[in-house]
């Protein structure tokens, strides 16, 4: 149950709702910790840097900089098995068990048909949308496509950290107890681990400091920065510009459908 109003006006403008306390708490935690992870990591993996020393030394050099480190690292794999148990808890108390309700009895089939259309489950509408945007940037057409409650954006947004986290957190538990990992794996898998965990999560800071932080915030839609991390609410402008086809739903829903303002081009 929602107990957030899906449409609040403050100061004669539409705001609309889109992330809870709780999403909004856990992503304050995952962007704490993320940071932290970035901060004391990367002088490891770039100690010749003449940046690194220095960066290393504002966490306490290399006597409690590995401490921070590694307690972040265990805070965001808790924060992420946290949040699997929040995604298995939400989809069942709101989805799958009132179509129990309305059906009955549910099949296997129609549980995994339950979970494959969850709005941050890719679809064939997200293929469509990056299509008809290329078109768009090639002048191709003059419409932009609607976006639903969620784009593909942030549907890659949200789902890229999850094979992160595997990888980095996977590798860094093996480091961690590297010495208990080499009495029950081959030593490969140590050399494996440190470059895995080295890279992808180079890989994790350029993604979300440049594609997150632009979309997030830097884009000419949300510049100077996008508030809903904060307040759970994007301002109608955003709507009408990121997520037309989910905003014509709202309006509707709400009964406001002579205040339905035109697609932006």
């Amino acid at each position: 149950m929602n107990y957030y109003p899906i449409i609040k006006v403050r100061d004669g403008k539409k705001y609309f709702y889109r992330f809870s306390l709780n999403q909004r708490v856990q992503h304050f935690i995952l962007a704490i910790v993320f940071t932290s992870l970035v901060l004391t990591g990367m002088p490891l993996k770039y100690p010749d840097a003449s940046w690194a020393p220095y960066l290393y030394a504002l966490f306490g050099g290399i006597k409690y900089a590995p401490i921070v480190h590694k307690t972040s690292g265990a805070i965001i794999c808790l924060l992420f098995l946290y949040h699997i148990f929040y995604l298995i808890v939400v989809i069942k108390k709101y989805h799958i068990e009132p179509a129990k309700k309305e059906k009955g009895k549910l099949s296997t089939g129609e549980i995994l048909k339950i979970i494959g259309t969850q709005p941050l489950v890719p679809n064939l509408k997200d293929v469509k949308d990056i299509w008809y945007l290329i078109k768009y940037l090639l002048y191709f057409t003059k419409k932009r496509p609607e976006g639903d409650n969620f784009t593909w954006k942030e549907k890659f947004d949200y789902l890229a950290p999850v094979w992160g986290m595997v990888v980095i957190g996977g590798s860094g538990v093996i480091m961690w107890y590297k010495e208990f990992a080499t009495q029950v794996l081959p030593g490969w898998v140590i050399n494996f681990s440190l470059i895995a965990h080295s890279d992808e999560a180079l890989l994790a800071a350029l993604f979300i400091f440049i594609w997150h932080w632009y979309n997030a915030h830097f884009s000419a839609t949300v510049f100077p920065m996008g508030m809903s991390f904060l307040t759970g609410y994007i301002p109608e402008e955003v709507m009408v510009e990121e997520h037309y086809q989910y905003y014509v739903k709202v309006m509707k829903k709400e009964g406001l459908e002579h205040e339905i303002l035109p697609p932006g081009e």
